[in-house]
């Protein structure tokens, strides 16, 4: 078996691994090889972010639509929207970006190799790593970067055993009729069509994005049966069901999210980032941002310490993860289990006594950073009130449609 030797391994093109290697790259002198089993940006998905992040990355020509109402759908409930002033949210063509990225990594004066092949496990030499590859290539590094994503390479019992994995199964249609393309929906968790919701995205040239997650506890889960939901939701979840019927069905994205993170993001010479660390957002499992902005930062620090000959340099993903994130990812994890088991009436007394409540740029943070989340004085207050309400009416509640301005 060939044996190749460098200074930086990373395995796998996603925008966590093209951004690590485009940022290592430009330290000269670095032997950086990059490992994809497929294509640079195989994932052919079409992710929400926030437009400052397109801006800041140089990724404006990859946006796939613009919105400025954000609005979150319950299942036979109720509907609340927030109308921004601009256009903070928008969608990304994720091939496209991760591949105009690669693009600026043979713009650098590097020893930069790109190899296409399967990367079997990662182990230890000496003080080495040692990764084989399925092209009959051993690869030594000096350091090794997991990017990875749901299916991680790296025989590591904490990835695997991640609590929680989100399950994403959706499709583009075309050449759909809309009132409304400025507006972009998240879809409540529901056991019929999801437990970890959903999305519908308006796109460029009369395309939208429509699909449903469901959440297990298993990185393995029954495709025909995520499949079949998803079917049911194209056909039942109104309004949108009648605008995808006379739409042709384009493509089929799937995938798997680790929405646990990972509590050792550095193993010794080994780093984690992106999904392989599990660093997408609680809410609505955003990692474009957590991706570039930790990718950046691994392909810093893994440059930084083989320049100075300390590995120890590593340690800082860790810190500034912990001090970045750690607490809100934390807060989040203890009631993870209740809040992807939360039925239809759960969702709907969320939409009145904790949504209601927050303004477009609260709405924002909430979705950046779990931010302006219900205090314990606030949480006792509302549940009073809303009970209060619930017995001064008669009959079923009404499904309400509210507008946040």
């Amino acid at each position: 078996m060939k044996k190749d030797n460098y200074d930086i391994v990373i395995i796998g093109a996603g925008l966590a691994g093209v951004t690590c290697a485009l940022t290592a790259s430009r330290q000269s002198g670095l032997k950086i090889a990059l490992v994809e089993r497929e294509t640079i940006g195989s994932n052919k998905s079409v992710p929400l972010t926030f437009a400052d992040v397109t801006d800041e990355n140089d990724l404006l020509d990859c946006i796939k639509g613009r919105y400025s109402s954000f609005a979150f759908h319950n299942y036979r409930g109720s509907k609340i929207e927030y109308v921004f002033s601009d256009h903070p949210l928008v969608v990304l063509d994720y091939q496209k970006a991760c591949s105009k990225i690669f693009q600026n990594i043979s713009r650098v004066e590097n020893r930069f190799e790109y190899i296409i092949g399967y990367a079997k496990r990662i182990y230890s030499v000496g003080k080495d790593l040692c990764v084989p590859v399925s092209d009959e290539r051993n690869l030594t590094a000096k350091i090794v970067i997991d990017c990875t994503g749901g299916n991680s390479t790296a025989n590591d019992e904490e990835v695997i055993a991640s609590r929680y994995f989100s399950h994403p199964f959706g499709a583009i249609f075309s050449g759909v009729q809309l009132i409304r393309d400025k507006i972009a929906y998240f879809l409540l968790p529901n056991n019929e069509f999801g437990n970890g919701g959903g999305w519908f995205y308006p796109l460029e040239d009369n395309r939208v994005s429509f699909g449903y997650a469901t959440i297990s506890n298993s990185i393995t889960l029954d495709v025909a049966e995520v499949r079949r939901k998803f079917f049911r939701a194209v056909n039942e979840f109104e309004p949108y069901c009648h605008i995808l019927k006379s739409a042709k069905l384009e493509s089929i994205d799937r995938g798997i999210i680790p929405i646990t993170y990972k509590k050792n993001l550095t193993r010794q010479n080994i780093m984690y980032v992106g999904d392989a660390a599990g660093m997408a957002t609680n809410w609505t499992c955003m990692g474009v941002e957590p991706a570039i902005k930790y990718g950046k930062l691994a392909g810093m620090l893994s440059a930084t310490a083989i320049l100075q000959k300390d590995i120890s340099v590593l340690n800082s993903l860790q810190i500034i993860w912990n001090r970045d994130n750690k607490n809100i990812y934390d807060a989040m994890n203890r009631y993870a289990s209740t809040f992807w088991a939360n039925g239809h009436y759960v969702w709907e007394w969320i939409i009145n006594n904790d949504l209601a409540y927050l303004s477009p740029v609260k709405l924002l943070h909430r979705l950046r950073n779990n931010g302006h989340l219900i205090k314990k004085h606030q949480l006792f207050y509302r549940a009073i009130k809303y009970k209060y309400s619930k017995l001064m009416k008669s009959g079923p509640d009404k499904t309400r449609e509210i507008i946040i301005q």
